[in-house]
Protein backbone atom coordinates (compact mmCIF):
# COMPACT_ATOMS: atom_id res chain seq x y z
CA UNK A 1 0.00 0.00 0.00
CA UNK A 2 2.66 2.51 -1.16
CA UNK A 3 0.70 4.44 -2.89
CA UNK A 4 -1.31 5.02 0.27
CA UNK A 5 1.32 5.75 2.48
CA UNK A 6 2.42 8.22 0.31
CA UNK A 7 -0.99 10.24 -0.35
CA UNK A 8 -1.35 9.93 3.66
CA UNK A 9 2.09 12.22 3.62
CA UNK A 10 1.59 15.04 1.11
CA UNK A 11 -2.23 15.32 1.87
CA UNK A 12 -1.76 18.68 0.53
CA UNK A 13 -0.64 17.83 -2.44
CA UNK A 14 -1.88 15.83 -5.43
CA UNK A 15 0.46 13.37 -6.69
CA UNK A 16 1.09 13.24 -10.41
CA UNK A 17 -0.22 10.33 -12.32
CA UNK A 18 3.13 8.71 -13.72
CA UNK A 19 4.42 9.11 -9.98
CA UNK A 20 1.54 6.80 -8.26
CA UNK A 21 1.60 4.65 -11.46
CA UNK A 22 5.37 3.87 -10.74
CA UNK A 23 4.07 3.10 -6.64
CA UNK A 24 1.44 0.72 -8.07
CA UNK A 25 3.81 -1.11 -10.00
CA UNK A 26 6.50 -1.56 -7.59
CA UNK A 27 3.75 -2.86 -5.24
CA UNK A 28 2.47 -5.28 -7.91
CA UNK A 29 5.92 -6.40 -8.73
CA UNK A 30 6.80 -6.43 -4.87
CA UNK A 31 3.67 -8.40 -3.96
CA UNK A 32 4.27 -11.08 -7.24
CA UNK A 33 7.68 -11.70 -6.17
CA UNK A 34 7.05 -12.83 -2.78
CA UNK A 35 3.41 -15.19 -3.50
CA UNK A 36 5.64 -16.31 -6.58
CA UNK A 37 8.32 -17.80 -3.33
CA UNK A 38 5.45 -19.45 -1.58
CA UNK A 39 3.06 -21.05 -3.23
CA UNK A 40 3.28 -19.10 -6.63
CA UNK A 41 -0.32 -19.08 -8.46
CA UNK A 42 -1.93 -21.95 -5.89
CA UNK A 43 -0.68 -19.32 -2.98
CA UNK A 44 -4.87 -18.26 -2.46
CA UNK A 45 -3.46 -14.42 -0.98
CA UNK A 46 -3.06 -13.42 -4.50
CA UNK A 47 -6.63 -11.46 -4.18
CA UNK A 48 -4.61 -8.81 -2.24
CA UNK A 49 -3.62 -8.11 -5.93
CA UNK A 50 -6.88 -6.77 -6.70
CA UNK A 51 -6.32 -3.78 -4.40
CA UNK A 52 -3.83 -1.85 -6.45
CA UNK A 53 -6.12 -2.45 -9.26
CA UNK A 54 -9.05 -0.74 -7.90
CA UNK A 55 -7.04 2.44 -6.54
CA UNK A 56 -5.36 2.64 -10.16
CA UNK A 57 -8.41 2.40 -12.23
CA UNK A 58 -10.17 5.31 -9.09
CA UNK A 59 -7.13 7.48 -9.37
CA UNK A 60 -5.32 6.77 -12.36
CA UNK A 61 -6.05 8.02 -16.26
CA UNK A 62 -7.80 5.11 -17.85
CA UNK A 63 -4.45 4.31 -19.61
CA UNK A 64 -2.27 4.36 -16.84
CA UNK A 65 -4.52 2.34 -14.79
CA UNK A 66 -4.99 -0.40 -18.06
CA UNK A 67 -1.21 -0.76 -18.09
CA UNK A 68 -1.11 -1.75 -14.73
CA UNK A 69 -3.91 -3.99 -15.56
CA UNK A 70 -1.81 -5.88 -17.92
CA UNK A 71 0.97 -6.01 -15.92
CA UNK A 72 -1.60 -7.42 -12.90
CA UNK A 73 -2.43 -10.30 -15.42
CA UNK A 74 1.14 -10.82 -16.82
CA UNK A 75 2.55 -11.91 -13.37
CA UNK A 76 0.03 -14.08 -12.98
CA UNK A 77 0.83 -16.00 -16.11
CA UNK A 78 4.34 -15.49 -14.91
CA UNK A 79 3.95 -17.28 -11.46
CA UNK A 80 2.15 -20.45 -13.63
CA UNK A 81 5.14 -20.86 -15.26
CA UNK A 82 7.39 -20.94 -11.62
CA UNK A 83 5.15 -23.61 -10.23
CA UNK A 84 7.88 -26.16 -8.78
CA UNK A 85 8.23 -29.37 -11.26
CA UNK A 86 6.17 -31.70 -9.31
CA UNK A 87 3.11 -29.48 -9.48
CA UNK A 88 2.98 -29.92 -13.45
CA UNK A 89 2.63 -33.41 -12.97
CA UNK A 90 -0.06 -33.32 -10.57
CA UNK A 91 -3.07 -32.74 -12.87
CA UNK A 92 -5.79 -31.41 -9.84
CA UNK A 93 -2.79 -29.19 -8.51
CA UNK A 94 -2.33 -27.76 -11.51
CA UNK A 95 -5.88 -27.26 -12.51
CA UNK A 96 -6.41 -25.27 -9.09
CA UNK A 97 -3.31 -22.93 -10.06
CA UNK A 98 -4.80 -21.92 -13.63
CA UNK A 99 -8.25 -21.68 -11.97
CA UNK A 100 -7.21 -19.59 -9.57
CA UNK A 101 -5.47 -17.30 -12.39
CA UNK A 102 -8.88 -17.30 -14.61
CA UNK A 103 -10.56 -16.24 -11.80
CA UNK A 104 -8.17 -13.56 -10.81
CA UNK A 105 -8.46 -12.41 -14.56
CA UNK A 106 -12.00 -12.33 -14.73
CA UNK A 107 -11.88 -10.16 -11.36
CA UNK A 108 -9.70 -7.48 -12.45
CA UNK A 109 -11.98 -7.06 -15.77
CA UNK A 110 -15.10 -7.25 -13.98
CA UNK A 111 -13.47 -4.68 -11.09
CA UNK A 112 -12.07 -2.51 -14.35
CA UNK A 113 -15.34 -2.00 -16.44
CA UNK A 114 -17.23 -1.17 -12.91
CA UNK A 115 -15.18 1.03 -11.79
CA UNK A 116 -14.63 2.72 -15.18
CA UNK A 117 -18.48 2.38 -15.64
CA UNK A 118 -18.78 4.87 -12.11
CA UNK A 119 -16.08 7.07 -13.17
CA UNK A 120 -18.05 7.90 -16.28
CA UNK A 121 -21.31 8.57 -14.13
CA UNK A 122 -19.53 10.35 -11.65
CA UNK A 123 -17.94 12.83 -14.09
CA UNK A 124 -21.49 13.14 -16.21
CA UNK A 125 -23.10 14.13 -12.95
CA UNK A 126 -20.42 16.68 -12.45
CA UNK A 127 -20.81 18.19 -15.92
CA UNK A 128 -24.53 18.48 -15.20
CA UNK A 129 -23.74 20.02 -11.66
CA UNK A 130 -21.44 22.41 -13.21
CA UNK A 131 -23.59 23.05 -16.17
CA UNK A 132 -26.22 24.24 -13.49
CA UNK A 133 -24.51 26.28 -11.22
CA UNK A 134 -23.07 28.22 -14.55
CA UNK A 135 -26.87 28.61 -15.09
CA UNK A 136 -27.95 29.76 -11.47
CA UNK A 137 -25.03 31.84 -11.55
CA UNK A 138 -26.27 33.46 -14.90
CA UNK A 139 -29.95 33.61 -13.98
CA UNK A 140 -28.71 35.79 -10.76
CA UNK A 141 -26.59 38.21 -12.95
CA UNK A 142 -29.62 38.70 -15.48
CA UNK A 143 -31.54 39.38 -12.35
CA UNK A 144 -29.67 42.08 -11.20
CA UNK A 145 -29.51 43.32 -14.97
CA UNK A 146 -33.37 43.06 -15.10
CA UNK A 147 -33.27 44.98 -11.69
CA UNK A 148 -31.08 47.61 -12.84
CA UNK A 149 -33.08 48.37 -16.00
CA UNK A 150 -36.68 48.24 -14.59
CA UNK A 151 -35.31 50.97 -11.82
CA UNK A 152 -33.45 53.19 -14.95
CA UNK A 153 -36.87 53.24 -16.49
CA UNK A 154 -38.59 54.70 -13.15
CA UNK A 155 -35.95 57.09 -12.59
CA UNK A 156 -36.06 58.10 -16.45
CA UNK A 157 -39.98 58.35 -16.33
CA UNK A 158 -40.39 61.38 -14.35
CA UNK A 159 -37.77 63.90 -16.17
CA UNK A 160 -38.78 62.24 -19.64
CA UNK A 161 -42.20 63.94 -18.03
CA UNK A 162 -40.58 67.30 -17.56
CA UNK A 163 -39.09 67.55 -21.09
CA UNK A 164 -42.31 66.68 -22.27
CA UNK A 165 -43.65 69.98 -20.59
CA UNK A 166 -40.68 71.93 -21.83
CA UNK A 167 -41.33 70.86 -25.56
CA UNK A 168 -45.41 71.78 -25.63
CA UNK A 169 -44.45 75.05 -24.07
CA UNK A 170 -41.67 75.55 -26.74
CA UNK A 171 -44.39 74.72 -28.82
CA UNK A 172 -47.14 76.91 -27.46
CA UNK A 173 -44.60 79.90 -27.52
CA UNK A 174 -44.41 79.53 -31.67
CA UNK A 175 -40.63 79.35 -31.43
CA UNK A 176 -41.10 75.85 -33.51
CA UNK A 177 -37.42 75.98 -34.81
CA UNK A 178 -35.76 72.89 -36.49
CA UNK A 179 -33.93 71.84 -33.92
CA UNK A 180 -37.16 71.85 -31.55
CA UNK A 181 -38.85 69.68 -33.85
CA UNK A 182 -36.10 67.09 -34.29
CA UNK A 183 -35.85 67.39 -30.27
CA UNK A 184 -39.19 66.24 -30.59
CA UNK A 185 -38.67 62.87 -32.61
CA UNK A 186 -36.12 62.07 -30.94
CA UNK A 187 -38.47 62.47 -27.83
CA UNK A 188 -41.13 60.63 -29.40
CA UNK A 189 -38.32 57.83 -29.67
CA UNK A 190 -38.33 57.24 -25.83
CA UNK A 191 -41.19 58.01 -25.24
CA UNK A 192 -41.98 54.81 -27.32
CA UNK A 193 -39.77 52.75 -26.23
CA UNK A 194 -40.20 53.34 -22.55
CA UNK A 195 -44.00 52.33 -23.64
CA UNK A 196 -42.84 49.37 -24.99
CA UNK A 197 -40.08 48.04 -22.28
CA UNK A 198 -43.58 48.58 -19.75
CA UNK A 199 -46.09 46.41 -22.07
CA UNK A 200 -43.05 44.02 -22.18
CA UNK A 201 -42.51 43.89 -18.17
CA UNK A 202 -46.45 43.20 -18.21
CA UNK A 203 -46.37 40.45 -20.37
CA UNK A 204 -43.52 38.70 -18.69
CA UNK A 205 -44.80 39.45 -15.18
CA UNK A 206 -48.63 37.71 -16.28
CA UNK A 207 -46.62 35.43 -18.68
CA UNK A 208 -48.63 35.95 -21.24
CA UNK A 209 -47.91 34.06 -24.70
CA UNK A 210 -48.19 35.30 -28.49
CA UNK A 211 -48.22 33.04 -31.74
CA UNK A 212 -45.90 35.06 -34.32
CA UNK A 213 -46.24 34.11 -37.82
CA UNK A 214 -43.00 33.44 -39.65
CA UNK A 215 -43.59 36.05 -42.51
CA UNK A 216 -44.55 38.68 -40.05
CA UNK A 217 -41.71 37.74 -37.38
CA UNK A 218 -39.21 38.54 -40.32
CA UNK A 219 -40.81 41.74 -41.98
CA UNK A 220 -40.90 42.71 -37.88
CA UNK A 221 -37.50 42.49 -37.64
CA UNK A 222 -36.37 44.21 -41.15
CA UNK A 223 -38.40 47.18 -39.50
CA UNK A 224 -36.64 47.23 -35.98
CA UNK A 225 -33.38 46.62 -37.55
CA UNK A 226 -34.05 49.83 -40.36
CA UNK A 227 -35.18 51.72 -37.39
CA UNK A 228 -32.30 50.99 -34.89
CA UNK A 229 -29.50 50.29 -37.63
CA UNK A 230 -30.65 52.65 -40.62
CA UNK A 231 -26.76 52.56 -41.73
CA UNK A 232 -26.02 49.19 -41.41
CA UNK A 233 -25.87 46.97 -44.65
CA UNK A 234 -28.03 43.72 -44.16
CA UNK A 235 -28.48 41.68 -47.09
CA UNK A 236 -31.88 39.63 -46.31
CA UNK A 237 -32.71 36.16 -47.62
CA UNK A 238 -36.12 34.94 -46.30
CA UNK A 239 -37.89 31.96 -47.55
CA UNK A 240 -41.68 32.67 -47.71
CA UNK A 241 -44.24 29.84 -46.95
CA UNK A 242 -47.73 29.77 -47.92
CA UNK A 243 -48.47 27.74 -44.56
CA UNK A 244 -49.73 29.29 -41.83
CA UNK A 245 -47.12 28.57 -39.81
CA UNK A 246 -46.26 30.45 -36.00
CA UNK A 247 -43.99 30.37 -33.05
CA UNK A 248 -44.92 30.59 -29.34
CA UNK A 249 -43.26 33.42 -27.42
CA UNK A 250 -43.55 36.47 -25.26
CA UNK A 251 -42.89 40.04 -26.58
CA UNK A 252 -39.32 39.65 -25.73
CA UNK A 253 -38.60 37.31 -28.43
CA UNK A 254 -38.08 40.26 -31.26
CA UNK A 255 -35.99 42.45 -28.51
CA UNK A 256 -33.76 39.26 -28.24
CA UNK A 257 -33.60 38.40 -32.37
CA UNK A 258 -32.97 42.27 -32.94
CA UNK A 259 -29.86 42.04 -30.00
CA UNK A 260 -28.34 39.57 -32.39
CA UNK A 261 -28.57 41.56 -35.37
CA UNK A 262 -27.40 44.50 -34.15
CA UNK A 263 -24.28 42.90 -32.38
CA UNK A 264 -23.54 41.58 -35.93
CA UNK A 265 -24.03 44.77 -37.10
CA UNK A 266 -21.56 46.39 -34.76
CA UNK A 267 -19.01 43.97 -35.11
CA UNK A 268 -19.22 44.40 -38.99
CA UNK A 269 -18.48 47.89 -38.77
CA UNK A 270 -14.98 46.92 -37.41
CA UNK A 271 -14.07 44.81 -40.11
CA UNK A 272 -12.95 45.15 -43.84
CA UNK A 273 -16.73 44.18 -45.30
CA UNK A 274 -19.71 45.69 -43.80
CA UNK A 275 -22.21 43.42 -45.01
CA UNK A 276 -24.03 41.34 -43.02
CA UNK A 277 -26.47 38.28 -44.85
CA UNK A 278 -29.57 37.47 -43.09
CA UNK A 279 -31.39 34.50 -43.86
CA UNK A 280 -34.55 32.48 -42.72
CA UNK A 281 -34.77 29.15 -43.79
CA UNK A 282 -38.19 27.25 -42.21
CA UNK A 283 -37.91 22.92 -41.77
CA UNK A 284 -40.69 20.58 -40.20
CA UNK A 285 -38.82 21.12 -36.74
CA UNK A 286 -38.77 24.62 -36.55
CA UNK A 287 -37.62 28.18 -38.04
CA UNK A 288 -33.91 28.68 -38.57
CA UNK A 289 -32.71 32.29 -38.55
CA UNK A 290 -28.42 32.46 -39.60
CA UNK A 291 -26.57 35.65 -39.59
CA UNK A 292 -23.07 36.06 -40.82
CA UNK A 293 -21.05 39.01 -40.60
CA UNK A 294 -16.70 39.39 -41.19
CA UNK A 295 -15.11 40.40 -37.78
CA UNK A 296 -11.94 39.52 -35.95
CA UNK A 297 -10.59 35.81 -34.84
CA UNK A 298 -11.71 34.50 -31.31
CA UNK A 299 -10.56 31.67 -28.83
CA UNK A 300 -12.73 28.74 -29.29
CA UNK A 301 -12.82 28.50 -25.72
CA UNK A 302 -14.48 32.32 -26.32
CA UNK A 303 -17.15 31.44 -28.66
CA UNK A 304 -17.99 28.01 -26.63
CA UNK A 305 -18.83 30.20 -23.78
CA UNK A 306 -21.02 32.57 -25.53
CA UNK A 307 -24.46 33.15 -24.38
CA UNK A 308 -23.63 30.92 -21.40
CA UNK A 309 -21.75 33.54 -18.98
CA UNK A 310 -20.26 37.15 -19.21
CA UNK A 311 -16.90 37.72 -20.02
CA UNK A 312 -15.03 41.22 -21.49
CA UNK A 313 -15.06 41.45 -25.15
CA UNK A 314 -14.92 44.46 -27.80
CA UNK A 315 -16.69 42.29 -30.69
CA UNK A 316 -20.08 43.00 -29.48
CA UNK A 317 -20.82 39.34 -27.48
CA UNK A 318 -21.23 40.04 -23.77
CA UNK A 319 -24.44 40.72 -22.55
CA UNK A 320 -26.30 41.25 -25.36
CA UNK A 321 -25.41 37.15 -25.93
CA UNK A 322 -26.17 35.90 -22.93
CA UNK A 323 -29.44 37.84 -22.88
CA UNK A 324 -30.72 36.68 -25.97
CA UNK A 325 -29.68 32.42 -25.36
CA UNK A 326 -31.33 32.95 -21.88
CA UNK A 327 -34.43 34.33 -23.78
CA UNK A 328 -34.54 31.60 -26.39
CA UNK A 329 -34.17 29.05 -24.25
CA UNK A 330 -37.38 29.91 -22.63
CA UNK A 331 -39.01 28.91 -25.90
CA UNK A 332 -36.89 25.92 -26.07
CA UNK A 333 -34.90 27.53 -28.92
CA UNK A 334 -31.31 27.45 -29.48
CA UNK A 335 -28.58 29.70 -30.62
CA UNK A 336 -25.20 28.75 -31.97
CA UNK A 337 -22.36 30.54 -32.50
CA UNK A 338 -19.16 29.44 -35.12
CA UNK A 339 -16.27 31.22 -36.92
CA UNK A 340 -15.18 30.11 -39.85
CA UNK A 341 -13.21 32.10 -42.82
CA UNK A 342 -13.19 35.57 -41.10
CA UNK A 343 -16.56 35.05 -40.48
CA UNK A 344 -18.92 34.48 -37.36
CA UNK A 345 -21.73 32.57 -38.06
CA UNK A 346 -24.87 33.02 -35.44
CA UNK A 347 -27.41 30.62 -36.05
CA UNK A 348 -30.44 30.60 -34.81
CA UNK A 349 -33.35 28.05 -33.99
CA UNK A 350 -37.01 28.07 -33.15
CA UNK A 351 -39.39 25.26 -32.52
CA UNK A 352 -42.81 25.83 -34.22
CA UNK A 353 -46.09 25.65 -32.21
CA UNK A 354 -48.58 23.14 -33.52
CA UNK A 355 -50.80 23.92 -30.79
CA UNK A 356 -53.61 25.24 -33.07
CA UNK A 357 -53.41 23.67 -35.83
Amino acid sequence: MLLLMAMACKRQIRLIPWLMLCLLMLEVISINTLIALNGAASNPFNAILLVPLVLAFMLLPLAHAGSLLILSIIAQFVQVLLLPEHVHHQGMMQEHSYAMVGSFVLTSLLIAIVVCYFRYQIADRERILQKLRERQLRDEQLLAIGTAAAQLTHDVATPAQSIRLLLEEGAEQQRSTGWLHALEQQFQRIEQQLRNWRVVADDVREQRMHRYKLDELTDSLRQLMQISRPEAEIQWQSQRNDKQQFILADRTLLPALTSVIINACEAALKSHNQRVLVSTNISKSGWHLQIENEGRAMPEEAIASLGRRFFPSHEGHGIGAVLTNATLEKFAGKVNWQFKNDTMITTIYLPLDYTHA
